[in-house]
């Protein structure tokens, strides 16, 4: 019962949360368009809260004090997955209509950001269908750990897309929060990839993995600015 009160107070949080950015998107930037308020709330209250669930770790590393509270960057990342899944199914409802061929009328992510947003959709439900204490005991904490370090790659992706998606909608209230909170992210990210790989000299696998996704993070933006 303990575990479930911070997770319950939590739910009201995001719950409270997202109510806002929907009634920012329906009654100022959309006025009484009930799909699209739907679909961009939806979207812009997952990628913040997962932006901040990442920002979290940084913190616990800066000042681990503050790890005791662990539970919260659960909370955080599990609840910006149950938004991002509710975009995806309004988007495809609403904009869409279940239409497969027209989601996906090129598989070039760079021309159709929807790619992108689907390669992150499927690793961020499996991260948090797997945000439990059992998942952790039947995985065991080292496949547990291997599998959750594959948001550094959705992560990036679900940028690429909302970047790419719609642009102007990140020099609203709500755009410029979760783009701060997306540039805290990957400042904790990339400032705690540097200082762990480089203690061990760039020489574990780790930190070669971590070397290929921000190349490939940088691939896909310069192909982007040239494109």
């Amino acid at each position: 019962m303990r575990i479930l009160r911070p997770a319950f107070r939590f739910s009201i949080f995001s719950l409270a949360f997202w109510i806002l950015e929907f009634l920012y998107q329906y009654y100022l930037l959309v006025p009484k368009n009930l799909p699209s308020a739907l679909v961009r709330s939806f979207a812009l209250t997952g990628a913040t809260l997962i932006g901040a669930a990442l920002f979290s770790s940084a913190i616990f590393k800066w000042f681990p004090r503050t790890a005791r509270y662990w539970q919260y960057r659960r909370y955080l990342g599990v609840s910006g997955a149950v938004f991002v899944n509710f975009h995806a199914l309004a988007a495809y409802y609403s904009v869409y209509d279940f239409d497969i061929g027209a989601a996906y009328y090129t598989f070039n992510p760079i021309k159709n950001p929807i790619v992108f947003g689907s390669l992150a959709l499927p690793i961020f439900l499996l991260m948090a269908l797997t945000s439990t204490d059992w998942a952790v005991q039947k995985l065991g904490g080292r496949n547990w750990k291997t599998l959750h370090r594959f948001v550094y790659i959705a992560y990036p992706l679900s940028i690429f897309h909302f970047l790419l998606m719609r642009p102007e909608d990140l020099v609203t209230a709500p755009g410029i929060l979760l783009l701060a909170i997306t540039l805290l992210a990957l400042f904790g990210q990339i400032f705690w990839f540097f200082k762990i790989a480089g203690a061990k000299h760039f020489r574990s696998l780790g930190s070669f993995v971590g070397s290929a996704i921000i190349l490939f993070v940088f691939v896909i933006a310069y192909l982007i600015f040239n494109s």
